[in-house]
């Protein structure tokens, strides 16, 4: 693997963008570091937050909320959505850097609040030029201005993500792809050939 040969998707929310990801992934979990984003439902199935789950979890993309669950960033009180930028500083952070013997890093997804914490996205962004191989998702622009309009935040961050896609597109050792669901079997085989070829 050359260095700095990483491999995002981005693309529209419901496109399964993380479901096919873990399922070429599963093979490999045993040397993934890194996280994904666990989103938090409630017994009616809506949405109560998001926790930061290390690839060493269970891959499960969405789980019931309950008491007790650590490492949450984002959570629905009646005031709306309150975030913890705490958890990215510290846990986040160390999920990036202490990644010992993986072969490689997941990161699913980027582009929310963590946008804003310098802490985490200089880890990020040393996992991505750093030797080894990183996968993962980017939030599309689309995506993140339905969760701005949503939730609100502080608008800078979408530059924020701008420049993080801008800067993994700058390295040709990198893959970008725009994932629709139609295309699904072309891009599975892509990121297979990738996991083949790297790991």
């Amino acid at each position: 693997m050359k260095q700095g040969k990483s491999f995002f998707l981005t693309g529209d929310s419901g496109e399964g963008k993380t479901t096919l990801l873990f399922q070429c992934l599963k093979p490999y979990q045993v040397v993934t570091g890194g996280f994904f984003s666990q989103r938090l439902v409630n017994e009616s199935g809506d949405t109560v937050g998001f926790r930061l789950a290390s690839a060493k979890e269970e891959w499960e993309p969405k789980v019931c909320y309950e008491d007790g669950l650590t490492n949450i960033f984002l959570k629905r009180t009646i005031e709306g959505m309150v975030s913890y930028p705490e958890v990215f500083q510290k846990e986040g952070r160390q999920l990036l850097t202490s990644h010992g013997d993986h072969k490689l890093i997941l990161m699913d997804e980027i582009g929310g609040v963590e946008l804003l914490i310098p802490e985490f996205m200089e880890a990020v962004y040393a996992c991505v030029k750093g030797p080894k191989p990183c996968i993962g998702v980017i939030k599309s622009r689309n995506n993140f201005a339905m969760m701005m309009a949503r939730n609100g935040g502080n608008p800078y961050a979408s530059h924020l993500r701008d420049e993080l896609e801008e800067s993994v597109k700058m390295s040709l050792h990198n893959q970008l792809l725009t994932y629709h669901r139609k295309d699904k079997e072309a891009v599975r085989e892509k990121i297979l050939k990738y996991l083949r070829e790297g790991i």
